[in-house]
């Protein structure tokens, strides 16, 4: 069932009038879970009826006519995920500080939110009924944590009672035509070594070799396609099944893990020994299915302070929102930006400062001050910001709090033509940090002028400026 929150728009109003507690049933007399069934079972080109049952127990059918049913949906409640009843034993979540906003602490595991958004999900709430309807519906690409093949592994790495085998799983799925993107979070002593080959090997059986014009990846992030039962526009499927990518992000690590697991990080040496064995599986997987198949996140590379691969070496980068080859895809996107509006006239002429994390600003030193100086960009001061919130051990620009940014807005000298630029990261999609504060309150009363940067078109973005 599907509530409403709302009357339908004109000239739809006249078939129903809401009422708070209005629930969407019934399309054409089949079942409705949530409005992924509506838009997959809606047909094409012909009259419909959604039968409607009120809070007191009322019914109605209405009558659509093709076309009418995006305006309907716009009335409808968002979908609300299912949550994680897992304990795992590296989770952020549980890591989190006290007095955060209450949707800090929400842990989601629901496949249809990885089927839309790409949110991984460890398959251990699927049950009987979503497998199929993954593979009825064609929900596809998914996104799977998987972390260890090796099911006494995975189950104390997941703190669960419930041993399940997630290689038949996944199996199961791929021979079904779903294609399925996977996910180590790599923890010293637990899932690395002989374990995390074990789960490379056995991922890479189920792994599909594409068809010819197929992508590997999709051109641009999976997150928000469209769903029509088909192929949405930001995806390009083969129509084969099969584990596409394996990806490894080190384990993370805050200040506030009193009585958790006791966790070793991933040090420079363990990053370094990483870097040097999946290369070599990528050149195995490769002569296997025609490319990397396992790829590291690019704080392995800044860890070990390692050149990262060449660009074509991450196939279309279809992990990049793990941040899978982000810092060498912004380099070459940057550079090549830059030649353009050096071609153009147009190149930036203001200086900037950049507030960011520790690990983005030794990307930025190691990758981008180079490509700048190059193209006679103006200069970046960068900030790498200290993270108060989590503890020194997180550097991500994602995890700063605006406390902290604030403070370090403060530190700097004043100076009204100084142009101070935020990592887009820090805020979500209501534009707040993670301590709930807005860049009006992170910039107030500050002397600077204070923007929220771009990734993606950060040189068109910089060039507006003056």
């Amino acid at each position: 069932m599907i509530p409403l929150t709302r009357s339908f728009p004109p000239p739809l109003d006249q078939l129903h009038q809401w009422r708070p507690g209005d629930q969407v049933t019934h399309l054409d007399g089949r079942p409705l879970e949530d409005i992924l069934d509506l838009y997959y079972y809606t047909p094409e080109g012909v009259r419909t009826t959604l039968d409607i049952r009120s809070a007191d127990g009322e019914t109605a059918t209405v009558e659509l006519d093709p076309g009418d049913i995006d305006q309907v949906t716009a009335c409808f409640a968002p979908m609300e995920f299912k949550t994680c009843a897992c304990d795992c034993v590296f989770c952020f979540v549980d890591q989190n500080p006290e007095g955060m906003r209450d949707t800090i602490y929400v842990k989601d595991e629901d496949y249809r939110f990885s089927f839309l958004y790409g949110n991984y999900i460890t398959l251990t709430s699927l049950g009987k009924r979503g497998l199929e309807r993954i593979k009825e519906q064609r929900m596809s690409p998914l996104y799977v944590s998987v972390h260890a093949t090796d099911i006494d592994v995975r189950t104390r790495m997941l703190g669960i009672k419930r041993r399940m085998d997630v290689v038949a799983i996944l199996r199961d799925l791929c021979e079904a035509g779903i294609e399925i993107h996977t996910q180590v979070v790599l923890c010293p002593g637990w899932n690395d070594g002989a374990i995390l080959e074990k789960t490379f090997r056995e991922l890479l059986e189920l792994a599909a070799p594409p068809e010819d014009g197929d992508e590997v990846f999709h051109a641009v992030s999976h997150r928000g396609h469209d769903y029509d039962g088909q192929e949405g526009d930001a995806v390009e499927l083969s129509g084969n099944g099969g584990v596409r990518s394996l990806a490894v992000v080190p384990v993370g690590l805050s200040a506030h893990r009193k009585n958790l697991t006791k966790l070793d990080p991933v040090t420079p040496d363990i990053a370094a020994a990483a870097i040097e064995q999946i290369a070599a599986w990528q050149t195995e997987a490769r002569a296997q299915v025609g490319y990397g198949f396992i790829y590291l996140s690019d704080e392995f590379y800044l860890l070990a302070d390692t050149p990262f691969p060449a660009t074509a070496s991450y196939d279309g980068f279809g992990q990049v929102d793990s941040a899978i080859g982000l810092t060498p895809r912004l380099r070459a996107t940057w550079a090549e930006e830059l030649e353009w509006g050096a071609e153009d006239g147009e190149l930036p002429t203001r200086p900037l400062t950049v507030l960011t994390g520790e690990l983005a600003a030794n990307a930025w030193r190691r990758e981008f001050t180079p490509v700048l100086e190059t193209a006679g960009a103006p200069p970046v001061e960068l900030v790498g910001v200290a993270n108060t919130l989590y503890g020194h051990t997180v550097t991500v620009a994602g995890l700063l709090s605006g406390d902290d940014l604030r403070r370090a807005l403060l530190e700097l000298p004043a100076s009204p033509a100084r142009t101070v630029v935020l990592s887009p990261r820090v805020f979500n999609s209501d534009e707040l940090t993670l301590d709930g504060m807005t860049l009006g309150e992170i910039a107030a009363d500050q002397p600077h002028q204070v923007l929220v940067g771009e990734e993606d078109g950060f040189v068109a973005f910089w060039s507006q400026l003056g």
